[in-house]
């Protein structure tokens, strides 16, 4: 009896990848560290930080297979050869974020409860002291806004329990929300297709909301949106490796927007709250207010008498553009890189509206909003 023949593979295939390896070790090591990623949009792993003596003591093998993993010549093409191949073979979820109809859109976070009760608490308890009238605006997810983008069955974290409880009518702030108004238009561009934060339109809504709430008339028809880019891959394209998808960029401007100064918080003062500069870098949602700041103070031609105070996250940061024409002034105060005591702010004007304005991700699950409030707090009450 013939003995069967046992299928051999190709001897050469493992000596070649060995070698192939091998080389771009080499040449990792030869060629200068990136010290950044513009694609993924994050800071690269550089051999410095991987130690001879950490090797030998098998302490820095992960560091040394994280930087050869960043360091790794054409790392961008493999990044977005990568995404190809995951769409090809039907994934529709990287990373927590979902490949949906032309759109990328990001699992909401999980929430904390506990921090979304005591935030609340700090909020009501900030209003009832601080003589203002207090709005509350939380932005709901896109995925939670334009379910028809989704992938069919995507297993999307169920939040509307969460951001119900946020948009609660709380005794001393008048709860804007705006989920129904974003609703409304859900088929119109209200979200980038590549980044998590709603569009220039999105944002104008959203102002629209926040503005009939103070009982200021607006009409969104008198702000003409003017494309400063058509380039733009946000957040959800630099942690998918997505391709293809690419974003417009808008700014609003109205013919009743009064002569302005802005006071940034290193002191620096220009005359416009755009930064051009960054339509030449990655993350050019930032020609809304810069990179992010502190603190930001806005002093207007307006002869409205009111005067603004708006704690915020980014989101807020395409929507302040629509309310210059209303306020004397707005004092922007964004509390994760706020730390000097807010007796500050609150000493500087005779604020009289205060608001808060922030994504859903952001109020669920980051305390700093809580943390800056009750340090306030508790001083008054001391």
């Amino acid at each position: 009896m013939k003995k069967k023949k046992t299928k051999q593979g190709n001897p050469y295939l493992v000596p070649a990848m060995s070698l192939l390896l091998a080389g771009m070790m080499v040449l990792a090591l030869v060629l200068p560290d990136k010290a950044f990623s513009y694609t993924e949009n994050r800071p690269l792993a550089k051999s410095a930080n991987v130690s001879w003596q950490g090797m030998v003591a098998g302490k820095s093998a992960e560091e040394m297979d994280t930087w050869f993993s960043d360091q790794i010549p054409g790392r961008n093409m493999f990044f977005h050869m990568d995404y190809l191949i995951r769409r090809a073979c039907g994934q529709e979820e990287i990373k927590d974020v979902f490949l949906g109809n032309n759109a990328l859109l990001s699992n909401p976070e999980k929430e904390n409860e506990e921090l979304i009760r005591d935030t609340l608490q700090a909020i009501e308890t900030f209003s009832e002291q601080n003589g203002m009238n207090n709005y509350l605006l939380v932005a709901p997810p896109a995925a939670m806004v334009q379910p028809q983008k989704l992938p069919e069955n995507a297993p999307v974290r169920q939040i509307s329990s969460a951001y119900d409880a946020i948009a609660k009518e709380l005794p001393s702030v008048h709860n804007v929300v705006v989920r129904d108004v974003l609703g409304e238009h859900k088929d119109e561009y209200i979200f980038y297709k590549t980044d998590h934060h709603w569009t220039t339109l999105g944002a104008g809504y959203a102002a629209w909301s926040l503005l009939e709430a103070m009982d200021i008339d607006m009409n969104l028809d008198d702000f003409k949106r003017m494309p400063v880019s058509h380039s733009f891959e946000g957040t959800l394209a630099a942690k998918t490796g997505s391709v293809f998808l690419k974003d417009q960029i808008d700014i609003a401007v109205s013919k009743d927007t009064p002569e302005y100064f802005v006071t940034w918080a290193d002191g620096s003062k220009t005359a416009s709250i755009y930064d051009r500069s960054a339509l030449d870098t990655r993350d050019k949602y930032q020609v809304f207010l810069s990179s992010n700041q502190s603190k930001v103070r806005i002093d207007t031609l307006s002869d409205s008498g009111r005067s603004l105070l708006l704690f915020k996250d980014s989101y807020a940061n395409s929507v302040v553009q629509y309310l210059l024409p209303y306020f004397s002034s707005i004092t922007i105060v964004d509390p994760r890189y706020y730390y000097d005591d807010l007796e500050l702010v609150l000493g500087s004007d005779l604020y009289t509206d205060c608001a808060f304005l922030y994504s859903y991700d952001t109020f669920a699950t980051i305390s700093s909003l809580k943390d800056v409030l009750n340090a306030w707090n508790e001083e008054q009450i001391q």
